[in-house]
């Protein structure tokens, strides 16, 4: 309620006289940009000079490609990095029991966005994803489904995950907030499969209404690649597949435009694809290219609208010894008080009062006296009213995750776990194995954390691949969306 009320009062405030102009980059780096030259994926980024980027695969990597790219402020659930400031949305942790749709998975439903300030004062809103790859679509017609068949896999797999999306920023959209989303969507949008178009493919197709593309549209986003581009014959624009690696293309591929940046409320005035050398489409190249999609690099105008009350804790997990940032925008310039409490508690432990925005935007504060365990930044008005709040943990150290099963498991139970000093990153994961199985590929089933620190996860029996027989297991934590493992937790089925 706090939220709407206070995002209803900002936005009726006029907006900027003064339009910006954002360089947006979207940019699936393959598997944390390691199957061919990580080096790579940093010059590309380099290259393209954009004010926000929304990354899919980092595989954990987010806040080091930051770095090592030059970007100050990095959002590592979201995958952003942005020459600007980055505020979560909302608490900043999936509040939620059930994990949401992969399309947003480590966030609430609203809280899909960030807030970036682009301009002192002035915000736009952000999302980024990346929709499940298989089946895939365009394979299907090559392999002679027909046209319901290929419809009834986009509703099946892809369709419920841009929904979710959809559902989570809409009122963003219907309110006049200007805004940004990213992602490799892997699914193509009917205006590259118009009759023309398809005649020009070099296999057999039809023309399809993909549904992905079709519910974005009809919910009031703008493909910002054919707006500028509206001839898919003359501006392919593809982005699917520059070789894995460039320029090696296996047989029978397809080819096709899925990675997008979609917006709202703002105007589109550029677009170009990244890429491989020597091939015409590209833009801008790098060799060698390091992905198997290339990249999409976008200009946008737009007039930001003010900011809300915003807090951020970063980083996030916080290291028991270390220190923290506290990042505030205060609306109006108007004092504020922002201390820090126990989760559940009302108390203050530390903090910093009556200060002026313009006078200490952000606060470092020390772990010391602080044990480990869940807390909230909160920031309060100069009459003790709370404006914004946040969640972020302290762990060990030593940065060792642990996970116990908490409870018995036969074949036919569920597997009951509790998780402590995971990274919080979006695709954080458990999968159960075979005790001592060397592979990380052979996992029994995979439930994600919900990009929490520290949790209880039920791993349902229904997920899993097969029923437990009588036996040794363990449950492996492991790294957004990767094979590291961070903790096990070894289990017997009786």
């Amino acid at each position: 309620m706090l939220r709407a009320l206070l995002l209803a009062t900002l936005l009726a405030t006029p907006a900027a006289a003064e339009p910006i102009r954002l360089k947006i980059l979207t940019f699936n780096i393959w598997y944390g940009g390691d199957q061919v030259s990580f080096a790579s994926v940093i010059k590309a980024i380099q290259l393209a000079d954009a004010d926000i980027v929304g990354l899919q695969e980092p595989d954990g990597k987010t806040l080091q490609i930051a770095a090592l790219a030059g970007y100050p402020y990095a959002d590592q659930r979201r995958h952003i990095l942005s020459k600007y400031p980055i505020f979560d949305s909302v608490l900043g942790e999936t509040t939620h029991p059930e994990n949401p749709p992969y399309s947003i998975a480590g966030l609430d439903p609203d809280a899909v966005h960030a807030w970036i300030e682009v301009a002192p004062g002035k915000v736009i809103a952000m999302a980024n994803t990346h929709l499940t790859s298989d089946p895939y679509g365009p394979e299907l017609v090559r392999d002679g489904k027909t046209l319901d068949e290929v419809l009834q896999n986009e509703t099946d797999i892809r369709l419920p995950e841009a929904q979710a999306l959809i559902n989570g920023l809409k009122p963003l959209i219907e309110k006049g907030v200007p805004l940004i989303l990213t992602g490799d969507f892997n699914s193509p949008s009917p205006r590259d499969w118009t009759p023309a178009a398809v005649a020009a493919r070099p296999a057999p197709a039809f023309t399809v209404v993909w549904p992905v593309a079709q519910a974005f549209e009809t919910a009031g986003f703008t493909d910002s690649f054919r707006m500028v581009h509206p001839d898919p014959l003359k501006d392919p624009g593809q982005t699917w597949t520059a070789g894995r690696p460039a320029p090696y293309i296996p047989a029978g591929e397809t080819f096709d435009r899925i990675d997008f940046t979609w917006v709202a409320n703002l105007k589109p005035l550029d677009a170009v694809v990244m890429g491989e050398a020597g091939n015409p489409q590209n833009a801008l190249w790098v060799t060698p290219w390091p992905s198997d999609h290339r990249a999409v690099l976008t200009t946008v105008e737009v007039d930001p609208i003010p900011t809300p009350a915003l807090i951020t804790v970063e980083p996030r997990p916080v290291r028991e010894g270390d220190s923290f940032l506290l990042r505030i925008a205060s609306p109006d310039g108007g004092k504020y008080s922002a201390t820090i409490v126990k989760r559940g508690q009302p108390s203050a432990i530390t903090g910093i009062s009556d200060v002026a925005p313009d006078d200490r935007p952000t606060i470092r504060l020390s772990t010391i006296g602080l044990a480990q365990g869940d807390y909230d930044a909160v920031m309060t008005d100069a009459k003790g009213q709370e404006l914004a709040r946040t969640r972020f943990a302290i762990v060990p150290h030593d940065g060792h995750a642990t996970m116990q099963v908490t409870s018995p498991v036969t074949p036919t139970s569920d597997v009951n776990l509790h998780f402590t000093g995971a990274p919080g990153f979006k695709l954080d994961w458990v999968g159960i194995y075979k005790k001592d199985d060397p592979s990380v590929y052979n996992y029994l089933g995979f439930a994600y954390t919900g990009a929490r620190i520290n949790g209880d996860l039920t791993f349902p029996a229904s997920v899993l691949y097969a029923p437990l027989t009588a036996g040794d297991y363990e449950a492996r934590l492991m790294f957004d969306d990767h094979y590291e493992v961070l903790a096990i937790a070894p289990f017997t089925v009786k």
